[in-house]
């Protein structure tokens, strides 16, 4: 089976307990969020009368097969989940919407436990622990979840430790390029600020390796990079999350955040460590002398021009309150056109050398029918890809290599109107 039902109903099952929590059982947005909640279920259960999921050890598990893309996805719920207890979950085929707002209210604390012998299970898990797929999780997994575990403790009022920061970016370093681009697809849309600035972490050192920086560089580059947005996180997320126009209070508070972050920094900050508040200051500021904070005719730091492309790229490619996601190409063609305005040429230059004309997790449609998604190439290599549907329109049970250097490209293809993860197809070929 597909991870992306499980994720469906996963962060399905995330939106419902937020809404549930923030706005109460009775409010529009709960119920829209429990009506999503209960088609997640439909489709997850679509191949039988039953699906366990299982907790163990921090990872996530459908049947024996570990899901390696989901558990960092929802690292912090599975966390919490398993704090309460909660080692699996079990839904029915036509699950009761009664029985999956009350699941939903578990996972958010806002009920009890569930009725027992219900379409919805908690702690039946039917599979030993000696029946999963023990596959480890990569240190680089594993460095992302601890980086995000870091940013939701600040998020929840947690002191800024310096030297923790170092610790957790020590593990990213030395991860190939291939990896850190898969990686950086990780999406949570309840949590964006932090998946972001991983994400964001994980694309700067990509270009800091990409133009040759060493080890002790590449440190300060990565702790700026994932807390570039620290303001936000110290500040919340209200202005962020609304959907719709931003009022001028709104943007007071947005334009605030590289301040508030980079003070934070300082103060948390030893010898030698400036340098990720002045990356927190100036990821806003542009090229040309416009963005924010006015940096009074002064260039912002090389290390911050590596941030703000980063930055950019990954808020192109993620779906926001107010905006849908645009594709890899859309993003490479608009941090192409604010060269020497906005961003650096200079990095610009080396970033869409590494991504290449066809950036890993694009979408297209071939000359002869065919829809792919590219899985590797930049840094002067041919593009490779997967053919996920044929010319006829029906998705592969198994996706086939094609090489795409000597392929006419039509049409760009959205995943969302596929129904296709690209994500997921390159975890599987990193894996």
């Amino acid at each position: 089976m597909s991870e992306l039902p499980v994720r469906s109903f996963l962060q399905a099952l995330q939106s419902a307990g937020e809404r549930l929590k923030s706005h109460g059982p009775a409010s529009q947005p709960a119920r829209d969020a429990l009506v999503a909640l209960a088609q997640a279920a439909q489709v997850l259960t679509t191949a039988g009368p039953e699906v366990v999921l299982t907790l163990s050890d921090g990872a996530l598990y459908f049947g024996p097969k570990m899901l390696p893309h989901a558990t960092v996805e929802f690292n912090g719920m599975i966390g919490g989940m398993s704090r309460m207890g909660i080692d699996s979950v079990t839904v029915t085929r036509d699950a009761h919407p009664g029985d999956l707002a009350d699941l939903a209210g578990v996972i958010s604390g806002t009920s009890g436990d569930l009725p027992v012998g219900g379409t919805v299970r908690l702690n039946e898990r039917p599979i030993a622990e000696s029946d999963l797929d023990r596959s480890p999780v990569s240190g680089l997994r594993k460095t992302y979840s601890a980086s995000l575990d870091t940013l939701r403790d600040l998020g929840a009022g947690g002191r800024l430790d310096m030297g923790q920061v170092i610790g957790i970016v020590e593990g990213f370093i030395g991860s190939s390029a291939a990896s850190s681009l898969m990686m950086a697809t990780v999406r949570n849309y309840d949590e964006t600020t932090y998946y972001h600035s991983v994400n964001v972490c994980l694309l700067s050192m990509t270009i800091g390796n990409g133009i040759g920086l060493g080890d002790d560089d590449l440190r300060h580059l990565a702790a700026g990079a994932l807390l570039h947005d620290l303001g936000r996180v110290l500040l919340g997320e209200a202005a962020l999350s609304k959907k719709g126009s931003l009022t001028s209070e709104d943007w007071a508070q947005v334009r605030l955040h590289p301040q508030e972050g980079a003070q934070a920094i300082l103060a948390a900050s030893g010898p030698g460590q400036e340098i990720a508040a002045a990356i927190a200051l100036e990821h806003h500021a542009r090229m040309d002398g416009d963005g924010y904070p006015d940096l009074m005719g002064r260039t912002p730091h090389p290390f911050s021009r590596i941030v703000a492309i980063a930055d950019a790229y990954d808020a192109i490619t993620s779906r926001r309150p107010h905006r849908p996601a645009r594709t890899p190409l859309e993003a490479m063609r608009i941090l192409g056109e604010g060269t020497g305005t906005a961003f650096d040429p200079a990095v610009v230059t080396a970033f869409l050398h590494l991504m290449g004309e066809y950036p890993p997790g694009s979408m297209f449609r071939i000359e002869s029918g065919e829809v792919v998604v590219v899985t590797g190439g930049g840094q002067g290599a041919p593009p490779s890809g997967l053919i996920v549907r044929d010319r006829e329109g029906r998705t592969l049970a198994e996706p086939q290599p094609v090489d795409l250097d000597n392929q006419k490209m039509v049409g760009v293809v959205l995943p969302e109107d596929a129904g296709i993860d690209p994500a997921e197809l390159l975890e599987a070929v990193e894996g």
